[in-house]
């Protein structure tokens, strides 16, 4: 692994070669690589070689992380190996990590894609230990994660078994459909398989399914345990798991010899809290959202991380800086402009402060920061799932984070049954909380709310819940790479509420604010502001 590691970041900014390029040398590799993946079942043994891209080192991982976290949450949701579970896990699949037969036609295209997708499935394993080597949980998780898709691919390209077993120097035999004639009945007993149907049979040293043995699940004779396809599985997912743990040891304690690659560990880092959907991040629809929707959109459609947020800002009049990054880039997933919200965190805050200490706060200038107006002008992507859960948990007066993460059993269950929860349900999640499976948690939460026995998607950001909700909900709302609009569906009587609130302290404000703006356009920030506002890089302070 590191040997391959120094060789991909000596040359990290070089793209890898197009398949069919002239270069003669580039040839002789990519006919290498050909017979290198000759099978699309592999135990990965042998680390990669050559130049990537750090976008495609990136993106590469990316797209196998995303089946892995299919295939842990789907694990959660379903049973392993029900209908349900292989479904959702197999479109993963297909979406990220496809593969495509030997059996096909072998065009200049097909061998050319057949090569591309092994490739990316081998690299892809290879980047995810790197990231998943550095602590026991992490390990852990990635093992358990590989040897089950590893095993579906096992079931899916059972055809693929005999030519996997050669090309691992793996000594199992096919028994000959003679000597099978023979001892099939001894076979069958042994192995309690009822089924009829054609018996496919392999011949393994009897060492090597010593589980087996144990549990009197296999037939026996001089020394070579006759093994049903079925058990087959079993065995090789379990030396697949083995030599995987023992690699990724062994690469944990090599890391830090090729660690002072920044750009390398950044991604690596990056990847373990990474999110792949959409980014919410270019709301070109924006303002079809008011805020004077959020009271009624807060108790519906709004995730739990944020309606703790939206409460407590609504009753204390006051966030704390990892709130208010939170939040705010929330509402600007929601669609709310960037006026809407300064208006809104202004009104608020004012119930507090008066105009000029909230001038002086630095809160606006945060606003616009988040919405690209200040600073590099780069616009901010509000906050996936693991960003939140996995980022620091809020200390004391603060209530950003996950509630499921962050929260004890006991503040949690009090939250829950203010928000109307049934005891049967909070149970069910306080349990699924225990686990550590938060996102679920929130799946199970987004499935009593909305009286649905299945949530139909993986939860992995704030803005899809609130998406998800709306369109649970028979709202109009469209979603793509340009954001999302909603439909103005909230009553009347709360926006008439809000607005009449609003009217009252925005004609205070806006009339204490202009005498400040002429005192001083220079907003003057607290060393506590400022060191608040460093937190989140805001290099230009």
């Amino acid at each position: 692994v590191v040997a391959w590691y120094c060789s991909v970041s000596s040359g990290i900014n070089a793209e890898y070669g197009d398949f069919g390029s002239v270069s003669k040398r580039r040839r002789r590799v990519h006919a290498m690589v050909d017979e290198k993946y000759a099978t699309r079942l592999v135990m990965y043994t042998t680390p990669p070689q050559g130049n990537i891209s750090t976008t495609e080192f990136y993106d590469t991982a990316l797209d196998r992380l995303t089946v892995l976290r299919a295939i842990y949450n789907n694990g959660i949701k379903y049973s392993r190996g029900s209908e349900m579970y292989q479904k959702a896990v197999h479109q993963e699949m297909k979406a990220h990590l496809p593969l495509r037969p030997n059996a096909m036609e072998e065009t200049d295209n097909n061998a050319k894609t057949k090569t591309e997708e092994r490739r990316k499935d081998h690299i892809s394993h290879f980047l995810l230990r790197l990231a998943y080597c550095r602590t026991e949980e992490a390990r852990k998780w990635f093992c358990d994660c590989e040897k089950e898709l590893f095993r579906l691919r096992l079931e899916e390209h059972k055809e693929e078994i005999s030519e996997f077993l050669v090309h691992n120097n793996l000594k199992f035999e096919v028994v000959p459909d003679d000597e099978l004639e023979k001892k099939e009945q001894l076979i069958r007993d042994s192995s309690q398989i009822h089924m009829k149907g054609k018996l496919v049979v392999y011949r393994v040293p009897f060492v090597e399914a010593l589980e087996l043995v144990k549990h009197r699940r296999v037939y026996v004779e001089q020394g070579m345990a006759y093994v049903p396809h079925t058990e087959l599985v079993s065995i090789l997912t379990g030396m697949f798991r083995a030599n995987l743990s023992k690699s990724l040891i062994k690469c944990a304690r090599s890391l830090p010899a090729v660690s002072d690659d920044e750009r390398i560990m950044s991604i690596l880092n990056e990847l373990t809290t990474a999110y792949n959907g959409d980014d919410f991040s270019n709301t070109k629809l924006e303002g079809q959202v008011s805020i004077a929707q959020l009271p009624l959109l807060s108790k519906s459609s709004f995730p739990p991380c944020m309606r703790n947020i939206y409460e407590n800002f609504t009753e204390q009049h006051h966030i704390k800086h990892g709130a208010r990054l939170q939040f705010c880039l929330f509402l600007k997933g929601m669609g709310i402009s960037m006026e809407d919200v300064r208006t809104y965190f202004r009104q608020e805050f004012c119930r507090k402060m008066d105009a000029e200490t909230y001038g002086k706060s630095g809160h606006d200038y945060m606003v616009r920061h988040l919405f690209g107006k200040e600073g590099k002008r780069s616009d901010k992507t509000p906050y996936g799932c693991m960003k939140i859960i996995t980022g620091s948990g809020p200390s004391s007066g603060d209530c950003h984070g996950c509630p499921f993460k962050h929260m004890d059993a006991d503040n949690l269950e009090r939250k829950l049954t203010a928000w109307k929860i049934p005891k049967v349900q909070i149970r069910e999640i306080l349990g699924l909380v225990a686990g550590q499976h938060y996102q679920i948690a929130c799946s199970k939460y987004y499935e009593v709310t909305h009286n649905k026995n299945d949530a139909g998607f993986g939860l992995n950001h704030p803005n899809q819940y609130f998406l998800e909700s709306q369109q649970a909900l028979g709202n109009k709302v469209n979603v793509g790479k340009q954001g999302y609009q909603s439909s103005q569906i909230m009553s009347s009587q709360a926006s008439q509420s809000q607005a009449s609130q609003s009217q009252v302290s925005q004609s205070q404000v806006t009339q204490s604010q202009s005498q400040v703006t002429q005192k001083n356009s220079t907003p003057v920030i607290s060393s506590q502001d400022l060191k608040d506002l460093a937190e989140d890089d805001f290099d230009d302070m």
